[in-house]
């Protein structure tokens, strides 16, 4: 008997666990598409990979996605068709190809370096319109190029082919953990002001390495400094 009330209870967990996961993912209602006509350049990863969801519950479960930068989204694959995260309350961390991904407030951010000062990578696009085409394969020079925040497809347009008239512009954002506060910076001076108490030991040590605020691995070496002298 009480065999069978454990099967019946894993049953039961297991259930839920494929629906919770299903209640995160919003069916686009999209046209049944080959997965080899999705251009990826809005995307992180060069093609959809497994990925690994944990829940904040423990639960795990499996699928395959990538990562929109432009919508901020993780896009999951099923059956040639995209399905979009559109709860993310639920979840703890998002593993694609060894790298880990945690919900924000409006996006995914990668976890660069996970300790007290915790460094984050918002990777993040916006799509520029080219202008017009001209003769001999060129672009009309009286168009200025437009950046472009909202379609009339919304999240539909932005997970299938991208236009040849788009432009895919990556302007990725680096966030800082610390004090339990989220601070986030694209330059040197804007980083600086997140440690005023060190700040002249950490510009310092950025120019005596030559490290670039806008090279993920500078940054990595920036913050586990930070964490030595910060201690």
């Amino acid at each position: 008997m009480k065999q069978e009330e454990g099967k019946k209870s894993a049953g039961r967990r297991s259930t839920v666990q494929v629906i919770l996961f299903g209640l995160l993912c919003l069916c686009m209602n999209l046209s049944a598409q080959d997965n080899s006509d999705i251009t990826l350049s809005q995307y992180l990863f060069p093609t959809f990979d497994s990925c690994r969801v944990k829940m904040k519950s423990g639960s795990v479960s499996t699928a395959i996605a990538n990562y929109n930068t432009i919508t901020g989204k993780m896009v999951f694959m099923k059956e040639n068709e995209p399905y979009n995260m559109t709860v993310t309350s639920f979840v703890d961390t998002v593993t694609i190809a060894g790298r880990k991904f945690v919900p924000g407030k409006d996006a995914f951010y990668e976890v660069l370096v996970n300790a007290p000062v915790s460094l984050f990578i918002q990777h993040k696009s916006t799509l520029e319109h080219l202008g017009a085409p001209s003769g001999y394969g060129g672009r009309s020079q009286t168009t200025a190029i437009d950046r472009v925040n909202v379609l009339t497809d919304g999240d539909h347009f932005y997970n299938l082919k991208i236009p040849d008239e788009y432009k895919v512009s990556p302007s990725p954002v680096f966030w800082i953990s610390k004090d339990h506060q989220m601070f986030s910076f694209v330059s040197k001076r804007q980083l600086l002001k997140i440690f005023p108490d060190h700040k002249d030991a950490l510009e310092q040590f950025i120019k005596q390495n030559r490290l670039k605020t806008d090279d993920p691995e500078d940054m990595i070496k920036v913050v586990d400094y930070c964490n030595e002298i910060t201690l």
